[in-house]
């Protein structure tokens, strides 16, 4: 994201090299503050410092964004919280040779699987299957919630990767390490994986908290004998984690959505609200209850490649 720190340098330059007597109405800051992608801690550090608290009120904030890959411009007035869970089942161990019940491995493959159907159905969301046009045989209450308001998105839009819950199987681990190698005739009595969880704002994160519940206890062989599957969240950043924070993209609500939609207007551009797919400082901002945007001024342009 260098290039986004450029540009907001560029343009604060070139608003003095036209006019060296320019002095803005309001003070403007600009912040650099690492790791966003992993936890924050780079903008926690800033809103809990003594400078932060100095400040006389932060009237708006503008973030990074992403490309648009058509001629409009994304402006993200929101984003999909980020959860890292980890799983982690436990079984009883024994001889590779024998059938031995309810291990570790058996109970972190289901979890697995449900996992890996929650991730189909919502990428059906988000690609517009027609075979989900009834969800209501399905097993995930969370994608077929929200099947319903998708459809009506696409049909007045389209549907963007913030709009859905994405969730990827970062990690698997298993087996019984005897030095720089497994045993392999020995079934382990413990088996985990990782999760990656973005959970779109239209989604309460409390529906995932429960779905991972049902999950474990779907997959948990015998808990009264200690087989089961368990599951903690690994961000460790408080209420941040558990309730999503949207910034309004109503004019009439949000004046300084009508001053940036309109100033773009006149410039003969298109704006296009979203909700960002991955993690951005904007999060602890609007947490706080200041309004933030993401913008990246760069449209026609390839995001990653199509999945």
């Amino acid at each position: 994201m260098k290039c986004v720190c450029i540009q907001y340098m560029e343009a604060i330059r070139k608003l003095h090299t036209l006019d060296p007597t320019f002095i803005p109405q309001r003070t403007i800051y600009l912040t650099f503050v690492p790791d966003e992608e992993v936890g924050g801690s780079g903008m926690l550090s800033l809103i809990s410092s003594t400078l932060y608290r100095s400040l006389p009120g932060v009237a708006l904030a503008l973030d990074e964004g992403l490309a648009s890959t058509d001629d409009s411009y994304s402006l993200f007035y929101g984003e999909r919280l980020p959860w890292w869970i980890d799983v982690t089942a436990t079984g009883p161990t024994g001889h590779g040779s024998r059938f031995i019940d309810c291990t570790a491995v058996e109970q972190i493959i289901g979890v697995s699987n449900r996992a890996l159907a929650f991730r189909k159905e919502q990428r059906d969301l988000l690609h517009g299957d027609a075979q989900l046009a009834d969800h209501s045989n399905c097993a995930h209450a969370v994608a077929a919630k929200r099947h319903k308001m998708l459809n009506e998105k696409r049909k007045n839009g389209k549907v963007t990767l913030g709009d859905v819950t994405s969730l990827n199987i970062t990690t698997l681990e298993a087996g019984v390490k005897v030095e720089d190698t497994y045993a392999y005739n020995c079934v382990p009595p413990m088996a985990r994986c990782s999760l990656d969880i973005r959970i779109s704002p239209h989604v309460e994160p409390k529906e995932i908290s429960d779905m991972m519940d049902t999950w474990c206890r779907e997959c948990s062989s015998s808990v009264e004998e200690g087989y089961e599957v368990k599951w903690k969240s690994m961000l460790d950043m408080g209420p941040r984690s558990n309730t999503h924070a949207v910034t309004e993209v109503d004019a009439n609500i949000n004046p300084w959505y009508g001053v940036f939609s309109s100033a773009m207007r006149d410039m003969g551009y298109e704006v296009v609200p979203q909700i960002f797919p991955a993690a951005t400082d904007s999060r602890f901002l609007r947490q706080l209850g200041i309004r933030a945007f993401g913008f990246s001024p760069m449209r026609n342009t390839e995001v990653s490649k199509p999945t």
